[in-house]
């Protein structure tokens, strides 16, 4: 789901957050949730503003895109670092079953409250959270549980698991506007493009992927030679997304 809104607008993304698909079900958070949600000390009102980095001179342009990875709320289960409840009170370190979405940009997870609130945590308070939508489960963890560098942020979507995991990085591309106003030529418009970048990891080191067969065999160098005959034999297609994840599942049990 695309989204585009002017930057005017986009000082009122509060508002846009609650826009998104969302469901009835969705919105029945349980008290013991929503009290937490409301008073912990690591969840904030969410009040992203994207304009401040996307505004450009000039006459207005619109923002094309979102800085989110779906706009959707899911019903998603996070699992935290550590106990997120307030003193004097049971821990609880994993929220389950609440609706939530990615910001990408701000690398927060928000939480829909209902549909005119938002609260959101940032992503360095969560080790992984999983995704149940439209029959898939997808789970993320957090850069760091991937082998990343200090300075990468943000989560991993995690493909296959094993001893060698398959990873995606989700990030936003920004292609700025390109509009002269001496010349009146170009473009007034901002794009946020979503980008998927291939990595592996074994939960040390993080190794940016290439898929294919070449790719395959610079990863799996220790069983270089039972993955090149598994290659001849099956002829995987190895730009789905599919046949990576089996040639990972094979390799991780060898």
């Amino acid at each position: 789901m695309n989204t585009t809104f002017s930057l005017k607008r986009a000082l009122l993304l509060p508002a846009f957050l609650v826009m998104g698909i969302f469901s009835s079900a969705l919105a029945q958070i349980p008290n013991v949730t929503r009290d937490l949600l409301n008073q912990g000390a690591y969840f904030r009102a969410s009040n992203y503003d994207i304009t401040p980095i996307y505004t450009m001179a000039g006459p207005e342009g619109k923002i094309l895109g979102y800085p989110y990875l779906d706009t959707t709320f899911a019903k998603t289960t996070v699992l935290f670092y550590q106990n997120i409840a307030k003193p004097g009170v049971q821990p609880i370190q994993e929220l389950v079953n609440v609706p939530v979405r990615y910001n990408i940009t701000a690398n927060d997870l928000e939480f829909l409250m209902d549909n005119r609130t938002v609260k959101a945590v940032s992503g360095e308070r969560v080790k992984q959270f999983t995704i149940e939508q439209k029959g898939q489960t997808t789970t993320f963890i957090n850069a760091t549980e991937a082998g990343a560098p200090a300075d990468v942020r943000g989560f991993f979507e995690q493909v296959s698991d094993g001893k060698l995991k398959l990873l995606i990085r989700h990030q936003i591309y920004v292609k700025k506007p390109t509009y002269n106003v001496a010349l009146s030529t170009g473009s007034k418009d901002t794009e946020l493009i979503k980008e998927a970048i291939w990595y592996t990891s074994d939960g040390k080191t993080l190794t940016k992927f290439t898929p294919g067969r070449k790719g395959l065999l610079s990863i799996m160098q220790d069983k270089e030679d039972t993955i090149n005959v598994y290659l001849k034999e099956k002829k995987p297609d190895l730009k789905t997304r599919t046949a990576l994840m089996d040639v990972f599942a094979y390799y991780n049990s060898l």
